[in-house]
Formats: C-alpha cells, structure tokens, sequence
C-alpha cells in the first residue's frame, strides 16, 4: 500500500483508456489488480462541468465559508482542466 498524491490517473479496462483527475489517497497492488481509495476522482470529459458548477456557485449570494469551499473547489477544478487539456479533450474517452 502506497500513498496517492493529486493528479493524473489512466485506467486501461478492455483496451480503453480513461483517464481522470484525483485527490490525495492510498493505492493497493494485489498481484493484477490495483485498488484505489481518493477523496476526488473526476473523468477528463466532466471537468469543465465541474469548473462551470464552481463559477455559478460563487455568482450566487453565499456566505464567507461557503465562499472559501467553492473557491477551494474551483482551484481543484482548474487543476483538472489542466489534465484534460493535456489529454487533448476527449482523447480515449
């Protein structure tokens, strides 16, 4: 079992790449499988979803703390999109 830092994964399933952003969390290799357990793990093709939920929510009248979790929230999201443009947009999806 090792730890999992922010950033990019890409899962082969069936001769298909996906490929996703993800949070802090662990990863476990048993023998040909692995297993992942990521507080955040977000498919390149709902990235920009998820930035646009992020701007909307900060639109809209909320409080200081609500301000800082959307905030913390689109800094997430940018950090995203970044893997999907790297990834061509739509590239093995």
């Amino acid at each position: 079992m090792t730890q999992l830092v922010p950033g990019e994964i890409i899962v082969r399933r069936g001769g298909h790449d996906s490929f996703l952003a993800v949070g802090e969390g662990l990863v476990e290799v048993m023998g040909k499988r692995v297993a992942i357990l990521t507080d955040m793990a977000i498919a390149a093709d709902k990235i920009e979803e998820a930035r646009q939920r992020a701007e909307a929510r900060l639109r809209e009248k909320i409080s200081a703390e609500e301000i800082a979790s959307v905030n913390a929230s689109l800094a997430r999201s940018l950090a995203q999109l970044h893997v999907k443009r790297r990834r061509h947009v739509g590239y093995g999806m």
